[in-house]
């Protein structure tokens, strides 16, 4: 890991526990191990190093095309699984980060990038647009395929983005999301919409 990751690393990790307002550049120098001097070479302040952390570990994390493996000849039932798993792989870098309670603070941290990064509700909002979208296209192939039975594509797709965004959120000041649980519901609704051969 180069010494700007970590300074990102360590940052994010103070960010998730304090308010931004509360982390001081003494704060960082203790945490990453490094002075003042060696810390501004790579970040011109505070905010700087918030916004590099806040890039890296929320907005990259939960853009689409890095959480999941998407193309376009996925069944909807594949599509299923390989988006649990992308949520998977997400939550267990998060977790390797070892922050107690991460669910909790993660949701909090979300709440204070949209006061301090530029733009982020809509870069979030963009996401969202992008992961509802893929959703909507693979239940249109689903469709024509004979996958499934003839639905609204937007209604499931925003049901189904729902589903992931509503559990996350209430088990966040618990246990954090269970994804098993998870892909329990989607194969429930999955079942539900699948034509009978």
């Amino acid at each position: 890991m180069t010494t700007k990751d970590r300074i990102i690393e360590e940052a994010f990790k103070l960010f998730l526990n304090n308010n931004y307002e509360k982390v001081s550049i003494s704060d960082l120098e203790e945490a990453i191990g490094k002075t003042r001097g060696a810390i501004f070479y790579f970040f011109k302040n505070k905010e700087e190093i918030f916004n590099a952390a806040i890039e890296t570990y929320i907005i990259k994390k939960q853009a689409p095309d890095e959480k999941f493996d998407f193309s376009d000849d996925l069944s909807l039932e594949q599509f299923i699984y390989r988006y649990v798993k992308g949520i998977n792989t997400t939550m267990s870098q998060m977790l390797s980060l070892s922050v107690v309670n991460i669910y909790k603070q993660y949701f909090s941290l979300y709440l204070q990038a949209s006061r301090i990064y530029p733009n982020f509700s809509g870069i979030m909002a963009e996401n969202s647009v992008a992961e509802i979208s893929l959703w909507k296209k693979v239940i249109t192939r689903a469709i024509d395929t004979k996958e499934i039975k003839k639905v609204d594509p937007m209604h499931y797709a925003t049901l189904f983005r729902s589903c992931f965004l509503g559990l996350a959120f209430d088990r966040c000041l618990t246990y954090g999301l269970d994804t098993e649980e998870l892909l329990t519901i989607y194969m429930d609704l999955y079942n539900q919409l699948r034509l009978k051969k």
